[in-house]
């Protein structure tokens, strides 16, 4: 079973590959066996790190958003769950399997609801844009159908408009294939992707199972024993700097307006 399960990080550039390095280290403590995977624009060096179970060298790199995207047209487990080099476990990996039940995809929302730029007019504005950061995603033809439809729709709206944020072209196609085709989908909770770069609160009763962000590592065993050292409270970021008024996670807020 185990080996049908498994994470996957996507690292082009020598920094980004270092990152992900550093966030596998981290994470399989919480993977009670689970392989993970790597797809790199230098496999080469990526093999030489040893801190991954398999490696596989990016078929298109292009040093963007993009780089994410096209590896996931050959997903390397039967469920995979893909995080960004930024992003680490921080508890046990089986509820995140687990929860994915019958879905094809898996993800949270995108704090930043719906961002300037292109958007799919045809979709509600309470259908707000998924975090691609973290996925959890089924092997399946419909899944495959999503992601050649992500990636086709990425593209047009990079030729078109510029636009290299991929949450957009994520968005759109999720809601399409939702209603034509019956993929679907489970909403995550915060606390299986906690984006540090933002205002964040984790619930009472969960323990926070990713961690989305750049933690100095000299932060990151006071960040998680407040996060999971007593899941029966709520724990939110405007508490953490209270506690640490030193820390460099601070999200980044837009400034107050004249007067406020």
């Amino acid at each position: 079973m185990l080996r049908q399960e498994g994470v996957v990080f996507v690292a082009t550039g020598n920094r980004f590959l270092t990152e992900a390095a550093s966030s596998a280290v981290a994470s399989r403590p919480f993977l009670s066996g689970r392989p993970i995977a790597l797809v790199s624009d230098n496999p080469s060096a990526a093999k030489d790190l040893d801190v991954f179970d398999q490696v596989v060298e990016h078929p298109d790199p292009r040093i963007s958003y993009r780089d994410k995207i096209a590896p996931l047209l050959n997903l390397p487990f039967s469920v995979t769950l893909f995080l960004d080099t930024d992003a680490r476990l921080t508890a046990s990996a089986a509820p995140l399997f687990a929860a994915l039940g019958r879905a094809h995809l898996a993800a949270a929302h995108a704090p930043v609801r719906i961002p300037t730029g292109w958007a799919d007019e045809r979709i509600p504005a309470l259908f707000p844009e998924l975090n691609s950061g973290v996925l959890l995603l089924r092997r399946s033809l419909r899944t495959k159908l999503l992601i050649k439809r992500w990636l086709s729709l990425y593209d047009q709206l990079q030729q078109q408009f510029d636009q290299n944020w991929d949450q957009a072209s994520l968005r759109s196609v999720v809601w399409h294939l939702q209603q034509r085709w019956r993929l679907r989908l489970l909403l995550l909770p915060a606390e299986a992707n906690l984006r540090t770069t933002k205002p964040w609160i984790a619930g009472k009763g969960l323990a926070v199972h990713v961690v989305h962000g750049r933690v100095p590592e000299a932060e990151w065993p006071a960040l998680l024993g407040y996060l999971n050292g007593n899941i029966d409270r709520f724990r939110s970021w405007s508490e953490w700097l209270q506690l640490h008024p030193d820390s460099v996670l601070r999200p980044k807020l837009p400034p107050d307006p004249v007067g406020f």
